[in-house]
């Protein structure tokens, strides 16, 4: 029977083989189809590298991924969430408005709007165990926790540990390592 860190150690083997081998395919799917697909795929897989307070889960049983609209994922979020589960939760994508409650969120998801729309967003949760991820270039710099980008192809990330830090979290070592930078001194 695999243990929990066995199982990290696989979601830490699949994040590696998408973000150093997998390309955007050439064929006839779109590359901003094939780009959405492999960012979701990393975001499907951040929250096991995650811990969060037990407050944040107690009486809970789901690990709630919220996408704030536009959802630039659509079903293919879903489908590869769906089933999976962490430490018997089950994970759940949800939708939510800028506007909307945000309590149920373990994982909030922004879309490639600037980063100065999405400031406020960000100041809402900063203090609240939510793990913040994004895809504009400058979203760790402004407060987010992880930021997506591709680069040659691929898809990588920026990590700012000082923003998980002060939301109570927790990111994984192994995380931490396939990081292309780090912002903060370190757990």
């Amino acid at each position: 029977m695999a243990t929990g860190r066995h199982l990290r150690v696989i979601g830490l083997t699949l994040i590696a083989t998408v973000a150093l081998s997998a390309r955007p395919a050439g064929q006839s799917v779109p590359a901003a189809a094939s780009e959405s697909r492999l960012k979701a795929a990393f975001v499907s897989k951040f929250p096991q590298f995650v811990e969060w307070p037990p407050e944040a889960l107690d009486g809970r049983t789901t690990v709630d991924i919220c996408v704030v609209t536009p959802d630039p994922y659509g079903a293919d979020l879903d489908a590869l969430v769906s089933g999976q589960s962490l430490n018997g939760r089950l994970l759940a994508v949800r939708r939510v408005g800028r506007d909307g409650a945000l309590d149920h969120c373990h994982v909030l998801v922004f879309s490639s709007a600037p980063t100065a729309d999405l400031k406020p967003l960000l100041a809402r949760v900063a203090r609240l165990p939510i793990l913040t991820v994004g895809d504009d270039r400058r979203f760790v710099d402004e407060g987010g926790m992880i930021g997506l980008r591709m680069v040659g192809g691929r898809v990588r990330f920026d990590v700012n540990v000082t923003a998980a830090r002060r939301a109570g979290l927790r990111l994984s070592s192994q995380l931490l390592q396939l990081a292309m930078s780090v912002r903060g001194n370190g757990q």
